[in-house]
């Protein structure tokens, strides 16, 4: 029989037929998921020229317009080797260097625009509407890319910073009270303690001057006497009497982070991050050792908390979120991955922040002496001589200082957001599944048509009222911490830092800018000026 139905002298089996059809409905089933992958693209640039989006067409069909962007931003490399000679008279919008696609992009198919990372299409958005918009959109289906958070997970992990939907809500709602005012306030002692290594170190530098030359100023780097100071505040906060423990874990995770920000996430296969590479090798060791501290510090702090160094387990970050662990469905890894996160919320920004505020005091001495008289005026009439919470919060020059710093050299290029699903945002866009959302934070920072004709110069002036004030149409287009409802948790404890900061070393020292200092902002996952900050340092009163 079966001879029979093979030459067809039978129908084929009942059991047979369905094998058939079952596999020809499978093999039409894959090719129309075929076609459907083939044809996404298009369509969905279609839908977006229907509602009036144009951009660059991809240039290679798997990489989308990520080889034109390698190649310029490889070129503009070249031509910033070295760095540029300081300009005082204003400062450029550092996008247009360290990313030059975009800004030629811009010009030719206007404010927003759609270009392609591999398959995914990504919308450039400098549209104040627009943005205000995405600001709004508190839809959980709106949230950090997906490929963020797998490039990026040995120094985030599935914490506050990089977690979306149910998950990032519930950590959120547990950590925000870490970084309240009353949180903050406690804080500002232990500042002025951590600051005080590097105003010995700058005293010491001082007086060597002095001796050998008879009078003169310093010549300090300050990069790493900043980072330090900015290490012990977080280390101290988020570690308690455990600190020196916790700046290993944190020099552990500078290192991890100093790997992981040599190539950009954009450009990075993410399946190559599996290979056993001597660079993957060593972020593996880094992760696993950064861990291990974590884990083992958090174990002390359960089995015996009363006779830990630590004060009781809620009085520091870390035992807040040994607290808040509980019933979490991965406990160990929430301890680790928000411990991580505080590191890059609480330290990052604000040693960043701190080096180019005192590169521009140094830059512009008029302003550098009207937030002295400032700090001093204010340190004297609190009659303690160190600044306290609410003396910070009495320097209103320097807020507007530092708040101009943030505006010319935001940490953050960009606001990044993926759709999880179709979304409208407001009247003007309707965006697909899968759409990343790019907001280029500098740019928007510069933009004269927001910030009127002295957008590139340093003019703390701009925001003596306040940031409403200072862009008053938009006053969304100020993001140095970001856009919405995933405005970064640290921003205060940042500021307060900063400030706090800049009233110490004003209250001591003059600074100046070296002669050799280079102007060049670099790209390392924040902006930071890629061949440090050097400054002439004198101490007032010699």
């Amino acid at each position: 029989m079966a001879v029979m139905e093979y030459i067809g002298l039978l129908p084929p089996a009942p059991s047979l037929l369905a094998g058939s059809c079952a596999l020809a409905a499978a093999a039409v089933a894959l090719l129309f998921a075929i076609s459907a992958w083939l044809q996404r693209p298009r369509l969905v640039a279609e839908a977006f020229r229907l509602q009036g989006i144009d951009g660059p067409p991809p240039s290679s069909f798997l990489s989308g317009n990520l080889p034109e962007m390698q190649a310029r931003a490889a070129a503009a490399a070249v031509a910033e080797a070295g760095g540029r000679d300081f300009e005082k008279e204003g400062f450029d919008d550092y996008c247009k260097r360290i990313f030059p696609y975009f800004d030629k992009w811009r010009k030719a198919y206007g404010e927003t625009y759609l270009y392609w990372l591999r398959r995914r299409p990504a919308l450039y958005v400098t549209d104040p509407e627009l943005i205000r918009e995405i600001g709004r959109c508190v839809s959980l289906d709106l949230g950090k890319p997906t490929y963020l958070q797998t490039g990026q997970e040995p120094l985030f992990g599935r914490g506050v910073l990089k977690a979306n939907g149910a998950e990032w809500h519930r950590q959120r709602k547990l950590i925000a009270p870490e970084f309240y005012t009353a949180k903050v306030r406690s804080m500002v002692p232990l500042m002025v303690d951590a600051a005080q290594p590097l105003l010995r170190s700058w005293d010491a530098a001082c007086a060597a001057a002095a001796a050998a030359s008879g009078g003169g100023a310093a010549e300090i780097d300050v990069d790493d006497g900043i980072r330090s100071f900015s290490f012990d505040v977080i280390s101290r906060a988020c570690f308690g009497g455990d600190y020196s423990r916790g700046r290993e874990i944190f020099l552990r995770l500078r290192a991890l982070s100093g790997l992981m920000s040599e190539t950009s996430v954009i450009f990075t296969i993410p399946s190559l991050r599996h290979l056993p590479t001597e660079k993957n090798r060593r972020i593996w060791r880094l992760t696993h050792e950064i861990r291990s501290l974590i884990l083992q510090l958090a174990a002390e702090r359960r089995r015996s908390p009363a006779s830990s160094a630590a004060p009781a387990p809620a009085a520091d970050f870390l035992g807040s979120i040994i607290e808040n662990s509980r019933g979490q469905p991965r406990a160990d890894d929430f301890v680790v991955d928000n411990c991580k996160n505080i590191y890059f919320a609480g330290h990052e920004t604000s040693a960043v922040t701190a080096t180019w505020c005192l590169m521009l005091l140094a830059a512009h001495p008029d302003w550098q002496d009207r937030a002295r008289a400032e700090v001093l005026d204010v340190l004297s009439a609190s009659g303690s001589g160190t600044p306290d919470f609410d003396a910070v919060s009495r320097m209103r020059t320097v807020h507007a200082v530092v708040l101009e710093t943030l505006r010319l050299f935001p940490p953050s290029s960009f606001v990044v957001r993926e759709a999880f699903r179709d979304m409208q945002l407001g009247t003007k866009l309707r965006a697909p599944k899968g759409t990343y959302l790019f907001v280029p934070v500098s740019t928007m920072h510069h933009d004269a048509a927001i910030w009127g004709p002295t957008a590139r110069r340093f003019d703390p002036g701009r925001f003596k009222d306040g940031v409403a004030a200072a862009c008053k149409q938009h006053p969304q287009a100020f993001m140095p911490f970001g856009l919405g409802a995933r405005t970064c948790l640290g921003q205060n404890l940042a500021l307060v830092e900063v400030k706090a900061l800049v009233a110490l070393v004003l209250s001591r020292f003059a600074v100046a800018l070296s002669p050799e200092y280079r102007h060049a902002p670099a790209f390392r996952f924040i902006i930071e000026p890629e061949f440090g900050l050097r400054l002439l340092v004198r101490r007032l009163g010699h």
